[in-house]
């Protein structure tokens, strides 16, 4: 069955692809045509086989344009909505008549009599007797089709537009229903009084209504001293009237009702300035313009460079027995994957060629085609007895952070809590994640590999989208030229971009701090993460997500190792609940930098060119980051797919980073915003910026005599003579033992 497909197939694309293609398709086009030419044809049906023949003409040529190109136009949605606005048309037709004296006339409309019958049934109206209601319907009948194609490619929006347009009627149905209301005067009917009630004396009538007066005017008093008591308790300052707990209380007398809602109770063990800080406030921030970012010239890829590599796959494969064919390619922006098929071994088509022999042809491929950079996919997602392999174009396109950020309207947009650009796909189409779905992301690559211009593109991208209500951001950077650019924008939650390594130290544990005190609220509230307290407390609070951007992790870890894994993985372990999430970059993926613990809690992961396999396997846990071309190539593993995908990254200028921030400085000293609370030590202890966790073990060791060697730290602290020997170096640095001498312990300074 698979093989009749193939042969029909390769025979529609023989036949698509023939230089009298369109000579073939003008001669069907006038065979269609030519039943118009009869009056019982056309008294039926019209102007329907002129319809016909045009659909007919355009079909031909998208089925044309979708070989050449290999790109699909002929969907099930996109002739059925052909199909639709033919028919369309033809109602449209069908309420115009034309009567003429000559030989070619319609008796009924020019859609002839099944179309007058689509377009003015059961009236059959002319253009004499036609009233309002008559044109009403035939645009009615006009619009049905063109709304199902609406449906068919926009079924969201069509629901939400349903769903307002019907929320919006029925709630003016109940506002004039309570204006009607409103205004009728409903009598009260009261019961009629026995006999013996009208006979009764001016006196006891007094007596009567006098109790009533007292009682009502005591009942009155009560309400009076108990509002009295609750203003007197509102007057305590609480800033947490949604926290507190409500009860409503009414009381009656007879006709008279007085009722005090929202009578509250302090929870006392609620601490009060920790959450002050999420109090809800209405600020008024700008709405940022990319219009004036660059834009890039781009070229299309030479058809005559497909159909040359295409031949010299094939040809190159077939000469080491490898029988494949290419059914077909998908272009991005620098690369070009090829779908390759392995044939089949035997003629009876029982047993295909294995991936294997086509996996070791990869130097032979890559000598033909004069690439070093070629990869292969060994199974493509969705895509079945199909391999690929990625190919460089020879001239690559650059993309553009403009067309990325303004692909969908993510300015609104509720499907993209914190997004970030990516660049663009194998398939040509912008890629952009969601970081609250990640929920943490780990950059590696060589250096001038495109890592840097990501992490901006990242920082940007937010800066475009979202307001500093919504995200702020800590920025370590110890190259310090990367990410001072930010350092002016409200979004930033530290009073500068951190450059130095002993401040790191100090604003991530700040950052374990505030996670803590996060928790804390979410578990006063009875919440479990951060988006469920902004939809409760929508109305009073909001708590903004935090990303953590982090450069150059190996510098961090080369002078406080430690203590900053520590850090890194406690944030990364439990930041998700709270609107924590970090980017972490390095360009030194070994496994002294990327940790057992850090690769572990980085689920989602970006790769730019690395120099060996080794370094991919210990990003990626796979190769083929070593086959990158540079300059923004990536491969992208995600947290809900296993399969990588390669991505060509943003390119962002200085200039387009400062056309943003320039539109966010006036409002970094306007309004004055919560900043991360970092404690300030008046003596930092050098265990804090120490590369071992054993240096304060150490110095113990050392305050127990009054010398020290290398020997005794290996015995006592039981590691091996490398660990020591750093040790011993560090207590040098700090002025805790002298100078060494050969076969002597050192002298101990500090008693």
């Amino acid at each position: 069955m698979e093989n009749s497909n193939n042969i029909l197939f390769g025979r529609i694309t023989e036949i698509v692809l023939n230089k009298n293609y369109f000579l073939f398709v003008l001669l069907l086009c006038v065979f269609t045509l030519i039943p118009i030419s009869f009056s019982g044809i056309r008294d039926n049906f019209g102007l329907a086989p002129l319809i016909l023949s045009s659909t007919i003409f355009l079909v031909s040529i998208l089925l044309r344009y979708s070989v050449r190109n290999s790109i699909n136009y002929l969907s099930y949605k996109n002739i059925f909505s052909i199909i639709l606005i033919n028919l369309s048309f033809y109602i449209v037709l069908g309420s115009f008549s034309y009567v003429s004296s000559s030989n070619f006339s319609f008796d009924y409309s020019l859609s002839g009599k099944y179309g007058e019958f689509l377009a003015k049934s059961p009236y059959y109206w002319n253009s004499y007797n036609a009233g309002i209601l008559n044109y009403i319907d035939i645009i009615f009948r006009t619009s049905l089709p063109l709304f199902v194609i609406l449906v068919i490619y926009k079924p969201d929006m069509v629901k939400k537009i349903l769903f307002n347009f019907f929320k919006s009627i029925i709630t003016k149905i109940f506002e004039l229903l309570k204006i009607i209301i409103n205004k009728i005067d409903i009598k009260k009917i009261r019961p009629q009084r026995k006999f013996f009630e009208d006979k009764i004396t001016p006196e006891v009538d007094i007596k009567k209504k006098s109790i009533q007066n007292s009682l009502q005017s005591k009942n009155t008093n009560e309400i009076i001293n108990k509002n009295i008591t609750v203003a007197s308790t509102e007057e305590i300052p609480n800033k947490h009237d949604d926290l507190l707990d409500e009860k409503n209380i009414n009381f009656t007398n007879d006709n008279n009702v007085f009722e005090m809602k929202k009578i509250t109770t302090v929870k006392e063990d609620f601490e009060d300035n920790k959450i002050d800080k999420f109090r809800y406030e209405k600020l008024k921030w700008p709405r940022i313009d990319t219009s004036n970012l660059m834009v890039s010239k781009k070229e299309e890829l030479s058809k005559d460079e497909i159909t040359d590599t295409k031949k010299i796959i094939i040809n190159t494969l077939a000469a080491h027995g490898v029988n494949t064919t290419i059914e077909k390619h998908t272009s991005g922006p620098s690369v070009t994957m090829y779908q390759l098929k392995p044939g089949w071994v035997d003629e009876n088509e029982k047993k295909r060629v294995k991936v294997e022999q086509v996996l070791r042809r990869e130097k032979d491929l890559a000598l033909a085609l004069g690439s070093p950079n070629i990869r292969f996919e060994a199974v493509l997602d969705g895509v079945q007895n199909s391999m690929g392999i990625e190919i460089p174009n020879l001239s690559p396109n650059t993309v553009d952070f403009k067309e990325v950020i303004e692909f969908e309207n993510l300015k609104d947009s509720e499907k993209y809590l914190l997004p970030a650009p990516l660049g663009q796909g194998m398939d040509g189409i912008p890629r952009i994640i969601d970081l609250s779905r990640m929920p943490h992301l780990l950059v590696a690559g060589s250096t001038g590999s495109g890592k840097s211009v990501f992490i901006n593109s990242i920082i940007t991208g937010l800066l475009s989208t979202r307001k500093p209500d919504d995200v702020r951001m800590v920025l370590i950077d110890p190259k310090r030229v990367e990410l001072t650019p930010y350092a002016n924008i409200p979004h930033l939650y530290t009073e500068d971009v951190i450059v130095d390594t002993e401040k790191a130290v100090s604003v991530l544990s700040a950052t374990v701090e505030e996670m803590m005190v996060r928790f804390k609220i979410l578990e006063k509230v009875g919440v479990k993460n951060i988006s469920d307290f902004n939809k409760k407390m929508s109305k009073s609070h909001k708590m903004w997500n935090i990303l953590v951007v982090i450069d150059e992790l190996a510098d961090l870890m080369l002078q406080a190792g430690s203590e900053i894994e520590r850090l890194i993985v406690r944030l990364a372990q439990l930041g998700r609940a709270t609107g924590i999430h970090l980017v972490v970059a390095t360009q030194r993926p070994s496994v002294d930098v990327v940790t057992g613990l850090i690769k572990a809690n980085f689920p989602s992961r970006v790769s730019f060119a690395v120099m060996s396999q080794i370094d991919s396997r210990t990003v990626l846990d796979g190769v083929g980051a070593e086959k990158l071309i540079g300059k923004g190539d990536m491969l992208f593993s995600p947290i809900d797919n296993a399969q990588m995908s390669r991505i060509q990254g943003v390119l962002l200028t200085e200039n387009d980073i400062q056309s943003i921030t320039s539109q966010w400085e006036p409002y970094n000293e306007k309004y004055p915003l919560e900043m991360l609370e970092i404690l300030e030590e008046e003596n930092i202890n050098n265990t804090q910026i120490s590369g071992d966790s054993l240096y304060e073990q150490a110095v113990d060791l050392s305050s127990q005599s009054k010398t020290l060697s290398t020997s005794l730290l290996q015995r006592r602290l039981r590691i091996g003579y490398p660990r020591a020997a750093r040790l011993m170096d560090e207590l040098e640095e700090n002025g805790i033992v002298g100078p060494g001498e050969a076969g002597k312990p050192r002298r101990v300074l500090v008693g």
